[in-house]
């Protein structure tokens, strides 16, 4: 070990000053990038209901990363020390969420045994082997539970703290790195990474300690238009027809003005990214207009995460996503065949889930949690049983009647023939 005086421990590391976006072209000043990395991690705050071992924990990770600018290696020591700190905040908020009596139900018997304790070590030592599973308060099936870092994360789920099919499929990763970490070989990890992990520390923490898990985004009235070689969309406020076509169909919708998959709108059908409901049309702009006049509709907030939606699979057809309110209004035309309830995030990752497991590619879960796809599968059945199933988990399920509308330059198909074998392909018509 070379043996520093003070002075030479508080000069930058070289490296660190050529780690920062000014970095990319050339040395950054020490005093830009010193900034530059607290202000990075500075706004990853936490909810002031966080426990103060958790938080002290997460602190020293703050500093740690921070004082990276001096040496570089400490970005590895913080992004490491992240990951086995996501181990410490499931366990501080376990025993808290039962007022410290756990309940096991024992898998033949039904019988129980609860257990009490005064911290984390009580816990695991009394936790039973064999065919035990932790009872939830949420009323969920029992699950397994061992109070390893997996079990702590698939209870945290089970019990509501943490949501998102996207993130449930980072559990699998954040298991594996914290057993990397708790088992490493030399490794070096540059300040991005050693940010990305005290990001998802803090988003995890915040949950668990009752900030939403969602990501609900802003919604507001906004007019799609198109024609036969035309297509625009804006905000209804500040809509204008294109000059020179006076033949727009226009409808009005509740979105996200960001929403790339605006392009792609069906009112029938869940075709864009985020949640778009119909409100209004199909029409010219001038009704379109009148309409919004004197209606006057109102923004929202829509979640992101866990959606749940309804797929019907009929004569070797698989349709797109429907919401449970727009599905609750079709005809009987349309109610046959076998329908399909899945929790996801985005209505793509529901439609190709399904129709990979419809195909019979290997690797995708009938029911419960898939682990090739980012989705859960609730029910199976004809379309009341899974609306029935929809009601059950809180959804609205008042039927709601939209137009048979979409636009005519959208190349998304309405549904896919599954031949099997692992294929499946697009209707001509």
């Amino acid at each position: 070990m070379i043996i520093k005086t003070l002075g030479e421990l508080q000069e930058p590391d070289e490296a660190s000053l050529y780690s920062t976006p000014w970095g990319a072209r050339g040395r950054t000043r020490p005093e830009d990038a010193a900034l530059f990395l607290q202000y990075s991690v500075s706004r990853l705050e936490l909810s002031e209901q966080v426990p103060e071992g958790t938080r002290k924990s997460f602190e020293r990770l703050r500093t740690l990363y921070a004082y990276g600018v001096l040496c570089y290696d400490l970005y590895t020591v913080a992004g490491d020390l992240a990951r086995l700190v996501i181990e410490q905040a499931l366990r501080e908020r376990f025993l808290p969420f039962y007022n410290g009596a756990v309940t096991f139900v024992h898998d033949r018997d039904g019988s129980e045994r609860v257990i009490s304790a005064r911290n984390w070590d009580e816990l695991r030592a009394a936790i039973p082997a064999g065919q035990w599973r932790l009872r939830l308060r949420s009323g969920h099936e029992p699950v397994r539970f061992n109070g390893m870092l997996k079990s702590l994360l698939r209870w945290a789920r089970a019990e509501g703290l943490l949501a998102g099919q996207g993130d449930r499929m980072r559990d699998e990763p954040r298991a594996w790195f914290r057993n990397y970490v708790a088992h490493p070989s030399y490794h070096l990890d540059d300040p991005g990474r050693a940010e990305w992990a005290i990001a998802d520390l803090a988003q995890i923490i915040n949950r668990l300690w009752g900030a939403p898990s969602g990501m609900p985004v802003r919604r507001e009235p906004m007019v799609i238009a198109w024609s036969a070689d035309t297509m625009t969309w804006n905000t209804a406020a500040s809509f204008t027809a294109i000059p020179g076509t006076g033949d727009l169909t226009c409808v009005i919708v509740l979105a996200d003005p960001e929403d790339p998959g605006l392009a792609d709108y069906d009112a029938l059908y869940e075709s864009t990214y985020r949640p778009c409901d119909w409100l209004w049309g199909p029409g010219t702009w001038a009704q379109a207009q009148a309409w919004l006049e004197d209606r006057r509709p109102a923004g929202d907030e829509a979640e992101t995460i866990d959606r749940l939606f309804l797929l019907r699979y009929a004569d070797r057809q698989l349709y797109l996503p429907r919401s449970p309110a727009v599905a609750a209004a079709l005809g009987a035309g349309d109610r046959n065949g076998t329908w399909y309830l899945i929790r996801a995030d985005h209505p793509f990752a529901a439609f190709s889930h399904q129709r990979q497991l419809l195909a019979e590619v290997p690797g995708h879960a009938a029911t419960g949690d898939c682990k090739a796809c980012p989705v859960q599968a609730i029910a199976t059945g004809d379309i009341d049983a899974v609306i029935g199933k929809c009601e059950e988990l809180g959804a609205d399920v008042t039927p709601r009647e939209v137009p048979d509308v979409r636009t005519t330059m959208s190349r998304m198909p309405r549904s896919n023939r599954i031949v099997g074998n692992g294929a499946w392909e697009i209707p001509l018509d």
